[in-house]
């Protein structure tokens, strides 16, 4: 059975194929969001064990923790394990850049000058292989990635 990450990079992939820049547009938006849910179910299974349910209070409060602002905002600002651990790294990378790209796909005026082809493929492309990064992450990295991203330094 797909996961829902899975079946919007699938999306994404379809939506990418057609010749309208508008569906290019939400492609890319799409694509995104596959990263940011990722993101999301990462961080609410490290820190809940596994006997707890999805569908629990304290699992839907911890997956929707996580919020676009403070996500960019963190990785960067890249701090603590979000600059020194690679896997991290390389994932903040992409999230800075599919956000930004993302805000342009959503919210400029229309031009069909957004998005080539090439340009939405590569961006897809970037998400699937960050959801995979995202994925392979050791249990120490989920934990960092899910402290550093939910929770505010004081």
């Amino acid at each position: 059975m797909a996961t829902m990450v899975g079946r919007l990079l699938d999306l994404a992939d379809q939506l990418v194929r057609d010749t309208s820049s508008a569906l290019r547009r939400r492609a890319v938006s799409t694509a995104y969001y596959a990263v940011f849910h990722a993101l999301a179910k990462s961080c609410a299974g490290i820190l809940l064990p596994s006997s707890i349910d999805r569908k629990s209070d304290a699992y839907q409060r911890i997956y929707r923790a996580l919020d676009h602002g403070p996500l960019k905002a963190a990785f960067g600002a890249g701090a603590g394990p979000l600059r020194d651990r690679v896997p991290l790294k390389k994932i903040g990378e992409v999230v800075i850049q599919l956000q930004s790209e993302r805000h342009r796909a959503d919210y400029m005026p229309p031009s069909k000058a957004f998005f080539p082809q090439n340009q939405a493929e590569t961006l897809i492309a970037r998400a699937r292989k960050a959801v995979m990064e995202i994925e392979a992450l050791s249990n120490e990295d989920r934990v960092a990635l899910a402290t550093w991203l939910l929770f505010k330094s004081r």
